[in-house]
């Protein structure tokens, strides 16, 4: 590939073409045991880095014993040189540290080999790992031998060798494109499969469960199926030969070459699980982040993208034009709750040389994908076409899939194949929106005399008379909305810091309530239970789109609710408090109390009602958008 020689021709020292992976996984002790073979081009000094957890026993170099390195470098290669490395280490991460309520993430497992399973990701040097002279790893071809295990099924980077059945265990994988590594996951695991048929070609599908979500399987399966055939028209091939789903043994929902591992509980929950940003989202970094690579010394631009895509983009393209403006709002709400969540510019959102620390999360997933949102309204010179999937920035991203594959890119490469779309328009055309959202740490306020960057355009919807104006009322432009603007949720009421007031001898677990020890105290209102929010009846009444609480019922915006197993969250700007809110928490019998576990994953809404375990009400009140002049 172009971006592959060019690295060789301008590289200052080895440069490793390719590496072959020997190993031995033992999951009753940990252990691990390697080989590695890796291909040489060029000589002098090779970089390289190693788990603390491991150790190297032998370098054989074009067939030559070498003593062991001092240090993790390989000093004085010949040109073009055959290196052989055997290494050994037990992998054994805290698991439960990282187990986090709220949270489907535990980012604090790296590698791990156990008896409930194995985790070994790209990015833990659990083998030597060849970097350049700026520790980055290289991008080389991967192959990958594991010795089988009975009883297990194993999935690595790549495409499987294997040319049984779908469902057999496959030993054998390599990658169909250079990669910077290679990762190995699985379990004691049932495994279906279906061939699904796109319009480039097959892609086997394989779902990897325990027996007690067996019963899972089809929906994944049936998700897979309908995800490849939404995207692959607009984004091209998916680049692997095969997608596996593999449930993990903690907290998960990571994306690597050719599979995903998401995390038991995640799973259980199908098919409420597969709302867009889950399956999707993991599917979609196939071309996102393990197709097209992330540049690390520009800032990580594929989580934004897979974010548009997915998060954003199949609420477009299967519920239409409403239900994305309402994401769309959604994300300007979640902001403007607490501006803190946007500390920095997008382009350092996890570069590997950030001017401060870099921002958070927020920035990089989504403000990044209304970002994206919002060159695709560039892209359409400000018409909205009538489905999502006629939008200009799909071949946009079809080609940029299609001419990186393989390499790593910056958002200059994004910002130069945008402006490919208009070919007719100079170069940099787009400079003051890449320098506006891109290069800037920019958030602007809504007010009467709000400005946008050169090449966008701004609704702004005036009162005939005068008093009063709407700014962009279709959410399609970045910005803070004015507190009274904002929907209240329990992402405000946390966010600004909660008092919480329980009532007493309340019917819920420990663990169902476990969360609130972490939240921190401040002027909001959290009530839980009947006898507290009823301490507060006379400040809620007075509250706008306000909510009763009976005995044995409820009612909020209109409608009242009196099953014996429903339950409810609502939020309400305090009417006495400008920039304070009250929250409630009330159920009409013991079983809804479990719900209060899942406060945090409601965040974007007002209200959330549920009857029993199902969630039958989701809505997000919205208040007056007018600025009275």
């Amino acid at each position: 590939m172009l971006g592959t020689i060019v690295s060789l021709s301008l590289a200052v020292g080895p440069i490793v073409t390719s590496q072959q992976l020997d190993v031995v996984l033992n999951p009753a002790t940990g252990m691990v045991e390697g080989a590695t073979s890796m291909q040489i081009v060029g000589g002098g000094d090779l970089a390289y880095e190693l788990n603390p957890s491991a150790r190297i026993h032998r370098v054989v170099v074009n067939g030559a014993e070498r003593n062991l390195p001092d240090s993790t470098r390989l000093v004085g290669l010949p040109e073009d040189a055959s290196v052989a490395m055997y290494w050994s280490g037990i992998f054994r991460d805290d698991i439960e540290s990282g187990e986090k309520v709220g949270q489907i993430h535990n980012f604090s497992v790296n590698a791990h080999v156990g008896e409930e399973g194995v985790f070994l990701s790209d990015g833990s040097n659990w083998y030597p790992q060849p970097v350049d002279q700026a520790g980055i790893p290289m991008l080389r071809d991967m192959s990958i031998n594991i010795t089988p295990i009975e009883g297990w099924t194993l999935v690595a980077s790549g495409n499987p060798k294997c040319k049984d059945s779908i469902t057999v265990p496959c030993w054998s994988w390599y990658t169909p494109r250079p990669v910077d590594g290679v990762a190995v996951v699985g379990n004691r695991h049932g495994v279906t499969g279906r061939t699904i048929e796109t319009e480039y070609g097959p892609v086997d599908v394989t779902v990897h469960l325990p027996v007690e979500h067996a019963d899972k399987s089809p929906y994944y399966l049936d998700a897979a199926e309908d995800y490849l055939q939404l995207y692959t028209p607009l984004v091209g091939a998916y680049p692997y030969e095969r997608f596996a789903i593999i449930e993990n043994f903690f907290s998960s929902g990571f994306a690597f070459p050719g599979f995903t591992v998401l995390g038991p509980r995640v799973v259980g929950m199908a098919p409420r699980s597969l709302k867009p940003g889950y399956l999707d989202h993991e599917m979609l970094h196939a071309w996102w982040g393990n197709g097209v690579y992330v540049d690390p010394n520009d800032g990580n631009w594929c989580e934004a993208l897979t974010s548009y895509c997915t998060n954003y983009g199949r609420r477009a393209l299967e519920d239409g034009a409403d239900a994305a403006r309402t994401y769309r709002r959604g994300l300007l709400n979640k902001v403007s709750l607490d501006p803190s969540l946007d500390d920095g510019p997008l382009g350092e959102f996890g570069s590997a040389n950030p001017s401060g620390g870099g921002p958070d999360r927020f920035v990089g997933y989504d403000k990044g994908a209304f970002v994206f949102m919002m060159l695709e309204d560039v892209l359409n010179e400000g018409e909205v076409p009538e489905s999502h999937a006629d939008s200009a920035i799909w071949p946009v991203l079809r080609r940029l899939a299609h001419r990186y594959a393989g390499e790593r890119i910056g958002w200059d490469e994004i910002q130069q194949a945008a402006e490919g779309a208009f070919a007719s328009r100079p170069e940099g055309w787009l400079d003051p929106f890449f320098e506006a959202w891109v290069r800037n740490h920019y958030a602007p306020m809504t007010s009467t005399d709000m400005t946008t960057t050169a090449v966008q355009k701004l609704e702004v919807v005036r009162d005939v008379n005068g008093k009063w104006i709407n700014v962009d009322p279709a959410c399609r432009h970045y910005r803070l909305l004015p507190h009274n603007q904002t929907s209240p949720t329990i992402a405000g009421t946390l966010g600004s810091g909660t008092t919480i007031q329980v009532d007493e001898g309340m019917p819920a677990a420990e663990d169902v309530t476990a969360w609130m020890a972490d939240v921190e105290s401040g002027p909001s209102v959290l009530l839980v239970g009947a006898q507290s929010i009823a301490s507060h009846r006379e400040r809620i009444a007075r509250a706008g789109d306000t909510i009763i609480v009976d005995d044995g019922s409820f009612t909020v915006s209109g409608q009242r609710w009196d099953g014996e197993g429903q339950s409810v969250l609502h939020t309400m700007h305090d009417p006495d408090f400008p920039g304070r809110y009250i929250t409630v928490f009330h159920s009409n019998g013991d079983v809804g109390w479990d719900r209060l576990r899942f406060m945090w994953y409601y965040g974007k809404d007002t209200t959330v009602v549920w009857d029993g375990d199902e969630t039958v009400l989701r809505r997000a009140h919205e208040p007056d958008a007018r600025l009275y002049k």
